[in-house]
């Protein structure tokens, strides 16, 4: 459970955000992650370990420090929030064969982070039906959550039709903010009254402009918030954004 003067302090640098989803506070960190105080609870979506050595096959010329630097803000996010839960929701690892990938220290750091909360899961991603055992934590195909209030709030990669509350990763959400003579892009967290689409916290993960065709039929602009997540700060985005 994240400490009351770390709280305070990150709140004072606008690191991060209080937001209300299903009758329940959460707190959304420029990190791209959200916690939920009232489960101590951590979430992040589309970690893609590996996409550095994925796109190294076909002659991209991009780093491969991508999982190691992903580790390294996971790390730190453990550090600062001390959750009892952390729930990766899917797409963790950017291909089937990404885990053979990963070089020893970073399998072991990895490893470490998992064995140092209660509850590590794996919500199945597209990218990453067959998460390998040897890794530990328990992998899922969705996740139900229920609040104090007895709201039931599901966790999956990709939202389906059903009306019900989700939260959801897999569409990378990005947006802009301009005010004159700079503009800030970043990720964003999207919510509606029913929707919470993450931001991805992996590097190399690209993703939809919130003004996305694909992003305003789930969560159209007269419904929902947006959060933009940029120079270590989480900005309100005006409404219908």
């Amino acid at each position: 459970m994240i400490a009351e003067s770390v709280l305070r302090e990150l709140m004072s640098r606008q690191q991060l955000l209080p937001l209300r989803f299903c009758q329940s506070l959460w707190l959304i960190d420029s990190r791209a992650a959200l916690y939920w105080p009232e489960q101590d609870c951590l979430l992040v979506g589309d970690l893609h370990f590996e996409k550095g050595s994925y796109l190294s096959q076909y002659a991209s010329p991009v780093p491969r420090y991508d999982s190691r630097a992903t580790l390294e803000v996971l790390k730190t996010l453990l550090a600062t929030y001390q959750p009892k839960r952390v729930i990766c929701l899917g797409d963790s690892f950017h291909d089937q064969g990404a885990f053979e990938r990963l070089i020893e220290d970073d399998v072991k750091q990895l490893q470490s982070l998992i064995d140092s909360v209660s509850e590590w899961l794996w919500v199945e991603g597209n990218h990453d039906p067959d998460i390998p055992a040897a890794i530990g934590g328990k992998v899922v195909p969705h996740l139900m959550l229920t609040t104090q209030t007895g709201v039931g709030i599901t966790c999956q990669h990709i939202p389906d039709n059903r009306d019900e509350p989700k939260i959801v990763g897999h569409y990378h959400p990005k947006g802009r903010f301009i005010a004159p003579p700079r503009r800030f892009n970043g990720k964003c967290l999207v919510t509606t009254d029913k929707l919470m689409l993450m931001p991805a916290l992996g590097q190399y993960t690209g993703g939809l402009r919130i003004d996305d065709e694909v992003l305003t039929a789930l969560a159209p602009k007269t419904q929902r918030q947006c959060y933009l997540l940029c120079e270590g700060r989480v900005v309100l985005l005006p409404p219908r954004s």
